[in-house]
């Protein structure tokens, strides 16, 4: 910690539609502070948990963000999505498109435009702290841990660190999926109210709708549904130990693109459906905002599927009693709000219905769903506060509470398979003849492109176990050589349930490790001599070893006993 006393853990949750960011010292009472006093030129949020993600710009520099973007300012709202470029909706998705469109005016990239973002974020959580602690600087270090989404790809995931690295924030940020910050937040709330309530999904196996955390037993399994503003992560855990509560994922996680504002989306959509496309698209900007504005914080989080009728602002619509405009407003009964729900919740439902059955795969029940997240309004701020709470828990090696931390979750299971690409000998029970060729400086047939895993998806992921692998490589070196020859092996990672025996499309590159041996050394090597090439080769036996940690792995090259090469990488589903 750079000598520091003391360290300050910053939670950030950059989120689809709203962001949020809470704090702690790491020592005494560890009390977690929210940010809830975000700058509001209309002065409507005296408190608000979150602030909005957009961002607007001025001659291609930033001039508004959060509450200050005003509905008549042409801004970036969805910039999140763009960072997973992946994904379907970039494509489909007409607000996602009209962002898109707004970066090539601006001549930016949406990591650029994240990082603008984030720095405004960042500026203004250093100004808060700095009201508590105003000579900060002199006696804490920062730490920040971001959340992602557990869903997300490596490159997305990436791209997600290295905007918050030129947004200013520490370069040794850590990252957390929103649903395991959200599982620690909502876990810690639950213990203090002693109430775990289940989530409002009326799906099977959804257990005792008061279930007390005092009643919960070693064994007991719940999933955590961390509906949000754009994706919806799903994690489940089984209880290993009562006091103090150890939890350890049970199954592997899931989600999808079905948060709420594709709520925002099929409401739009049913809108432009009642007055038709072409007066839809004459509506004046601000209009359209105002009235999305009054279906996000009026219908949408008081809508419990009643009798009761509801009316948002449409102007610039001609009257239209037959469907319930007039004056300027529309009004919407239950069976056309409950159409604009289902389009989203059953999506959402079927996520939880499929990570029960996961779950009871492994002969465990469900007793609860905790649902966290922005969809419901239901402790919005779980995520940052949850970030927090992950980084006091893991605390530096320096930090003076690393003696008596100790981590809610104890293992997760690996959403993908890790390994590495090998020529290994030929074997007739286990290849194929088409890809066997003859290896002249080994004097043997081989097999190309074979897949070693070390790490197979579903393995369990606890920190300090280690995984190791030893293969051998021909080495030529002369009796005159000196010095170090050097090598490189490249690691790669396969979602699919079953990986791959050998390297297919669905196999991803996921880092480079280098690594060099001393001429001496490798002449210690048994020797081996072509009698094809008549070359005489060292049989240098590399063992590889790779040490898994809750935020990634360090991989490890040894060469007789002796650390010949290493790289810190990230595991591609980022656990924490």
């Amino acid at each position: 910690m750079s000598g520091k006393s003391s360290e300050i853990v910053i939670g950030v949750d950059f989120g689809t539609t709203h962001s949020g960011v809470s704090w702690a010292v790491n020592g005494g009472s560890k009390r977690i502070n929210l940010i809830n006093n975000w700058p509001d030129p209309s002065a409507t949020n005296d408190s608000q948990d979150k602030v909005p993600s957009s961002i607007s710009y001025l001659d291609g520099k930033p001039q508004k963000w959060g509450y200050n973007v005003g509905p008549t300012d042409e801004s970036l709202c969805w910039i999140k999505i763009l960072l997973e470029e992946t994904r379907e909706y970039v494509k489909t998705v007409k607000a996602v498109q009209d962002c898109h469109r707004l970066l090539g005016k601006i001549h930016k990239t949406a990591q650029e435009v994240v990082a603008d973002y984030l720095k405004l974020l960042w500026d203004y959580t250093i100004e808060e702290i700095c009201k508590k602690h105003p000579d900060y600087e002199s006696i804490y270090a920062l730490r920040v841990v971001l959340t992602v989404p557990a869903i997300w790809s490596p490159k997305a995931r990436d791209k997600t660190l290295q905007a918050a690295k030129l947004a200013g924030m520490p370069n040794d940020i850590e990252l957390v999926t929103e649903p395991e910050a959200a599982a620690l937040a909502t876990l810690r709330d639950k213990a203090e109210e002693d109430l775990l309530e289940v989530g409002s999904f009326n799906v099977r196996g959804a257990g005792n709708p008061g279930l007390m955390v005092s009643e919960m037993q070693v064994g007991d399994a719940f999933v955590v549904c961390d509906a949000g503003g754009g994706t919806v992560d799903l994690i489940s855990y089984e209880v290993e130990r009562l006091s103090p509560l150890k939890i350890k994922e049970c199954a592997i996680g899931s989600g999808g693109l079905c948060g709420s504002v594709f709520l925002d989306l099929a409401f739009a959509q049913y809108i432009e459906t009642i007055v038709g496309e072409a007066q839809y698209n004459r509506i004046k900007e601000k209009n359209r905002k105002k009235m999305m504005k009054e279906f996000e914080f009026g219908i949408k989080r008081a809508f419990d599927g009643n009798d009761d009728q509801y009316s948002v602002d449409l102007r610039g619509v001609k009257d239209d009693r037959k469907n319930g405009i007039l004056n300027d407003t529309i009004k919407i009964n239950r069976d056309a709000l409950i159409a604009v729900f289902d389009r989203v919740t059953q999506q959402i439902q079927k996520l939880v219905a499929d990570q029960i059955a996961e779950v009871e795969e492994n002969r465990l029940t469900v007793k609860a769903i905790l649902l966290v997240g922005g969809f419901g309004a239901n402790r919005w701020s779980s995520i940052c506060r949850g970030a927090t709470l992950w980084g006091l828990e893991h605390p530096t090696p320096e930090s003076s509470s690393s003696a008596t931390s100790s981590p809610t979750v104890t293992s997760r299971l690996s959403r993908y398979s890790y390994g590495m690409c090998l020529a290994l000998i030929y074997n007739s029970s286990e290849h194929t003849m088409e890809e066997m060729y003859f290896d002249q400086h080994w004097g043997a047939f081989m097999a190309p492109r074979q897949m070693e895993w070390l790490l197979k998806r579903g393995e369990e992921v606890k920190e300090g176990r280690e995984l190791s692998f030893n293969w051998t490589e021909l080495v030529e070196v002369g009796s005159q050589d000196s010095g170090l020859k050097f090598f490189s092996t490249d690691l790669y990672y396969c979602e699919e349930p079953k990986p791959p025996t050998r390297w297919t499309n669905v196999v991803r590159s996921l880092c480079t490790v280098k690594y060099g041996a001393s001429c001496d050394q490798l002449k210690r090597d048994e020797s081996l001599r072509s009698k094809y090439t008549m070359i005489e080769y060292h049989q240098a036996r590399f063992d590889f070893r790779m040490l898994l940690g809750n935020a990634g792995f360090h991989f490890e090259v040894f060469h007789h006993n002796e650390r010949v090469g290493h790289v810190e990488t990230e595991y591609a589903e980022k656990f924490a």
